[in-house]
C-alpha cells in the first residue's frame, strides 16, 4: 500500500517521469507559493531501492523545492508500481468524495489522477461529475498562488475563481481583492472581468528568483519586512536617478 513520508530530494531519479518543459512563469509563482505556504500537495514517487525513488507526479513541485534549497519534500511512496498506483487511484477517488474537500484539494486530486494516465472522462465517471466540471476544476491550478489560496480558504467561491482565469495574474489579484471586499456576485465578477480585459494593465507582476539566504537578509532591511515593497522602491529610485 502507498505510504506517506518526507524524503530526501537528492534521493530521487528525476530523469524519468519529470516534465522536460516547465513553464518558467508558472514555476516562479509556485516557488513564491511554496516559500509562503509550504508544499501543500505531496509528490508521488516509486521506491526503486533503499531510500532511492523514481518521480511519477510532482515535477514542478520538485523543481521549485530545489530552487528554494529544501532538503526534503512530502511524498506518497509507491512500493509496487502497478498495484500501488491502482491503490492510489482508489485512495484519490475516495478522497474526492469527502464533503469537506475544498476546490483546490479537488483540483489537485483530479490533476494527480490525470497525471497517472486516467482520462478526464474516466475521472468524471468515477466521481459522478460532468466532464466539463472536472476539466474546469483542474484549470483552477493556473490561478495566481495567492488567488488559489483564497479559493482554498473559501474566501473566493469556485465560480468566481473560474471567471478570473481569463485575466493576467496581476489582474487576477486586483479583482480577487475586489470580490472579497465588495462581495461581488458571479455575474458582477464576470462583468468586471470583461471590463478589465478592455483596459490597460495598471501594473505588471514580475516574478524573480532570490536565494533563501538573500531573501532572509532583505526581510531584515525591508520596511515592515515587505521585500516586494523594498524592491519596488529600489527600482523607482534607480529609474529616477537615470532620468535626472
Amino acid at each position: 500500500m502507498p505510504r506517506f513520508d518526507h524524503i530526501n530530494i537528492e534521493s530521487m531519479n528525476v530523469d524519468e517521469g519529470i516534465r522536460q518543459s516547465i513553464d518558467e512563469k508558472a514555476l516562479d509563482e509556485l516557488v513564491a507559493s511554496i516559500k509562503e505556504h509550504g508544499i501543500l500537495q505531496p509528490i508521488v514517487v516509486e521506491e526503486t531501492g533503499a531510500e532511492q525513488y523514481k518521480l511519477h507526479i510532482g515535477s514542478r513541485r520538485t523543481a521549485a523545492a530545489r530552487i528554494l534549497g529544501l532538503k526534503t519534500v512530502p511524498a506518497i511512496i509507491l512500493d509496487d508500481q502497478l498495484e500501488a498506483k491502482k491503490s492510489l487511484e482508489i485512495m484519490l477517488v475516495e478522497n474526492l468524495q469527502r464533503e469537506d474537500l475544498d476546490p483546490m484539494d479537488e483540483a489537485e486530486a483530479y490533476d494527480n489522477l490525470k497525471g497517472m494516465g486516467v482520462k478526464v472522462s474516466e475521472i468524471a465517471r468515477r466521481v459522478g461529475k460532468e466532464r466539463t466540471y472536472v476539466s474546469h476544476s483542474m484549470r483552477l491550478l493556473r490561478l495566481h498562488p495567492n488567488v488559489r489560496e483564497a479559493v482554498r480558504q473559501n474566501t473566493i467561491p469556485r465560480e468566481h475563481a473560474l471567471a478570473l482565469l481569463r485575466l493576467e495574474p496581476e489582474q487576477q489579484l486586483e479583482l480577487a481583492k475586489e470580490v472579497m471586499e465588495k462581495g461581488l456576485t458571479t455575474p458582477e465578477t464576470r462583468d468586471r472581468v470583461r471590463e478589465l480585459l478592455g483596459k490597460e494593465l495598471k501594473w505588471r507582476l514580475v516574478p524573480i528568483r532570490i536565494e533563501p539566504a538573500i531573501y532572509d537578509r532583505l526581510v531584515q532591511i525591508a520596511p515592515e519586512g515587505d521585500v516586494a515593497e523594498l524592491l519596488k522602491q529600489t527600482v523607482e529610485k534607480l529609474l529616477s536617478e537615470i532620468n535626472q
